[in-house]
């Protein structure tokens, strides 16, 4: 059964925003990795980046190499970056009856690049390195393109993710002003985020990281490591309709070209991550979308969203959720939708409600689509020696 890292905001008073809740992470003890420089040099995203690096690259047995000859990139996205840093500077110069100093390291703070430079310093890794940023899809166009450097030659391995850090009051405010965020669950936070429910009132701000490393079969079995599974194939474009409202057509083309990159077809299927905002737009419209590629089995094909439990994580999200995709398909396990209580009508697909599923899960989809139309779409298999 899921359980909701959505809670009341303490780190700073919300009570000037309709929303006062957002997915944190509160068990991150940053002296447990970075000394007081790094500490100093590294905005919360960064540090998110970084430990969520070195836990992959330790799994991975990155540790193992003595010199990766250039072979091994970085590849991290993110949507906002170093916020925290940036206001800071602003409140220096503006908040105040006078200027004060600002901090001399919130230039590379407040960087995007920051994180995958950091990762790459850190690890010793001179391959191609880019941060890169299309919103919400961040993460997962970091991946797909990862997989797309091994495919290439470019590289034999490849650490990336997303990672974000946007709980800020500034940023909490922007988002609210915007009318998307939920503001009727401040009382039950664990209830707030409700995708595909017919009382969804929209999604709930969050932080995070996910870092994989991918890597290709040859090197993995050069190096006689353990395989997690494969990722397929991937869809990316650009619905070049809104800044703000997806397109059901642009949607449904993303999971078309992820399925043809794949070389699977949709009965091959058998679960999907959806970006399941908890919007009153986007669900339906992704559902329509799915119905789409799917045709009659869209309604039983196990449909979830991971934002239900963890909340929007901006440029981090796809990346948390191409992870679960991915141990979805690996453990045959397909995870809940909370607060998925009473099902709107329009959005007719098997929505794994409150609790995870045991299934058959040989491939799955991972759903990420981003303001300014910029969606990504990965496939996942199971490895099979």
């Amino acid at each position: 059964m899921g359980v909701s890292g959505v809670r009341k905001i303490i780190e700073f008073d919300p009570t000037g925003s309709a929303c006062q809740i957002a997915g944190i992470v509160t068990d991150f003890d940053s002296d447990a990795h970075f000394n007081l420089r790094e500490k100093k040099s590294y905005e919360r995203f960064t540090q998110f980046g970084l430990a969520a690096a070195f836990q992959a690259a330790e799994e991975a047995e990155l540790q193992e190499l003595e010199d990766d000859s250039g072979e091994i990139g970085v590849i991290m996205g993110t949507g906002v970056g170093g916020i925290t840093s940036y206001a800071k500077a602003y409140d220096a110069l503006f908040a105040g009856p006078e200027e004060r100093p600002i901090d001399a390291y919130t230039i590379p703070r407040i960087m995007n690049s920051a994180v995958s430079s950091a990762i790459a310093i850190s690890l010793g890794l001179r391959g191609p390195n880019f941060t890169l940023n299309t919103a919400c899809s961040s993460g997962g166009n970091a991946v797909g393109q990862a997989m797309q450097w091994i495919r290439e030659g470019r590289t034999r391995a490849v650490i990336c993710g997303g990672t974000e850090a946007p709980v800020t009051y500034g940023l909490l405010r922007a988002w609210d002003a915007l009318g998307v965020l939920s503001r009727k669950h401040n009382g039950t936070p664990e209830t707030a985020c409700r995708p595909f429910d017919k009382n969804r009132s929209g999604f709930v701000l969050a932080e995070g990281a996910a870092v994989l490393v991918l890597e290709s079969l040859e090197s993995a079995q050069k190096r006689n490591v353990p395989v997690l599974g494969e990722i397929a194939g991937f869809g990316s474009n650009c619905d070049a309709t809104s800044l703000t409202n997806p397109d059901e057509n642009g949607v449904a083309d993303a999971i078309r070209l992820a399925l043809d990159d794949a070389e699977l077809n949709p009965e091959d299927i058998g679960y999907i991550n959806a970006h399941g905002t908890g919007t009153r737009l986007n669900d339906p419209l992704e559902c329509r979308a799915i119905h789409q590629i799917f045709g009659g089995r869209a309604a039983t094909l196990p449909v979830s969203s991971n934002k239900s439990v963890f909340g929007h994580s901006m440029g981090a999200s796809s990346a948390l959720e191409a992870l679960a995709t991915l141990l979805a398909v690996q453990n045959d396990c397909a995870p809940p939708t909370l607060n998925c209580d009473y099902q709107d009508p329009e959005c007719a697909i098997d929505t794994v409600s409150h609790n995870s599923r045991k299934v058959t899960i040989d491939a799955a989809l991972s759903n990420s689509f981003a303001f300014g139309g910029s969606n990504a779409v990965l496939a996942f298999r199971k490895w099979k020696p």
